[in-house]
């Protein structure tokens, strides 16, 4: 089973997600903040970080830099629905891919398969 921990300050956000992939073998954990993230990761193994960008007390660019620098390999995705300059500064600390919201719920479902079950082959992720 794959572990995938959602970051997303809105609790409307985060249960779509989590609907999005129902009778699949992810286990899926939630936070609601950067920090909260950070903090379960370095407690649990994660095949994958869906993060959104614009949070309260640790923002999603931050909690990227502290992922790449500790938890180099993880795979990660982003979500924002603010200003696309956010996700561009997140695609640039390499990342595995981006989507604005609101989701495009079979753009972003097929790009989460492809990340977690092929991270080999895996391209990264643009929409």
């Amino acid at each position: 089973m794959k572990n995938i921990l959602v970051v997303d300050d809105n609790q409307m956000m985060r249960k779509l997600i989590k609907n999005l992939f129902p009778g699949e073998e992810f286990e899926i954990t939630e936070a609601t903040n950067g920090m909260e993230g950070l903090d379960f990761v370095k407690q649990n193994p994660v095949d994958l970080i869906i993060t959104d960008i614009v949070m309260p007390k640790m923002e999603g660019i931050e909690l990227i830099m502290n992922l790449r620098r500790d938890f180099p390999k993880i795979k990660i995705i982003a979500i924002s629905g603010g200003k696309p300059y956010y996700l561009y500064m997140a695609k640039k600390l390499g990342i595995d891919g981006i989507f604005t919201k609101p989701l495009n719920h079979q753009s972003f479902l097929q790009a989460v398969k492809r990340v977690i079950q092929f991270p080999a082959t895996a391209d990264k992720l643009i929409e």
